[in-house]
């Protein structure tokens, strides 16, 4: 059985009172997103970049991160897309 890829990834609207923006995780073709207990600091710029790298660590590029995180919204947004 193969295992659903991952990727972190971070929302404007996931900010904690101080600013800081929360780490989120997508599963591909899972429908929704995890939060984790993690923030990754006020600048959005620099948490985004902390996610990109994480999920490079993983194996996962920035297009890889986009359909998985894409995958999450709608059960086969990537399959077939109304766009």
């Amino acid at each position: 059985m193969t295992k659903n890829r991952t990727a972190y990834f971070i929302l404007e609207s996931q900010a904690n009172d101080k600013g800081e923006f929360r780490a989120l995780i997508a599963v591909e073709n899972e429908r929704g997103y995890y939060k984790t207990d993690w923030f990754w600091g006020s600048d959005l710029d620099q948490a985004e970049e902390i996610a990109r790298e994480k999920n490079l660590a993983m194996g996962i590029t920035k297009d890889d991160a986009c359909l998985i995180v894409l995958s999450s919204m709608r059960k086969g947004a990537i399959e077939k897309p109304k766009f």
